[in-house]
């Protein structure tokens, strides 16, 4: 089970890393070939609006795996790690909930406007739109991971630790 959800976290990862390359590239071209050479597709912006997009939605649970999201922990870390697992665990339904409405009012506005055509690409919107319901329904399998493994972690997992030389510096 550990090793499909390493490969699960990996492709999610990779998804997403492939897709910031290729925002990177697309920018990169558009730039230069607006600069240099006058040229400008409207397709290929649009295009480069909705990679944005779902990098930015896309990113959502990888920051739930990885503890990435905004915390302030001043007052957390003065609990007993008793204590602080179900701070996390309420952290996460928290989350959740959150989580659930984003999902929620993101699909019906996918519903509501998914019908018109893109101006750039001329495919339908729902195709842009879907990005928020499905990287909310994504996230909320995160949260999920998040909270049973907050349940099943030994109580030593939530003790404080000595952050290394490295740690400090990004903080």
């Amino acid at each position: 089970m550990r090793k499909l959800g390493r490969f699960a976290e990996s492709l999610y990862m990779g998804i997403g890393a492939a897709a910031m390359g290729l925002l990177a590239a697309l920018v990169i071209f558009t730039v230069v070939a607006r600069y240099c050479f006058s040229l400008s597709w409207k397709s290929v912006s649009e295009f480069n609006v909705t990679l944005f997009a779902f990098t930015t939605f896309w990113a959502m649970g990888l920051n739930v795996l990885r503890d990435e999201h905004v915390s302030i922990n001043i007052l957390y870390d003065k609990f007993r790690p008793a204590v602080k697992r179900w701070i996390a665990v309420l952290n996460g339904v928290v989350m959740l909930v959150v989580d659930g409405a984003f999902t929620y009012y993101s699909w019906l506005y996918a519903q509501k406007m998914g019908t018109q055509i893109s101006q750039g690409m001329e495919v339908p919107m729902l195709y842009m739109y879907g990005i928020m319901p499905l990287s909310g329904v994504l996230c909320a399998v995160c949260v999920l991971i998040k909270i049973v493994s907050a349940l099943r972690a030994p109580l030593s997992a939530f003790e404080p630790r000595e952050l290394t030389l490295e740690e400090l510096a990004d903080r």
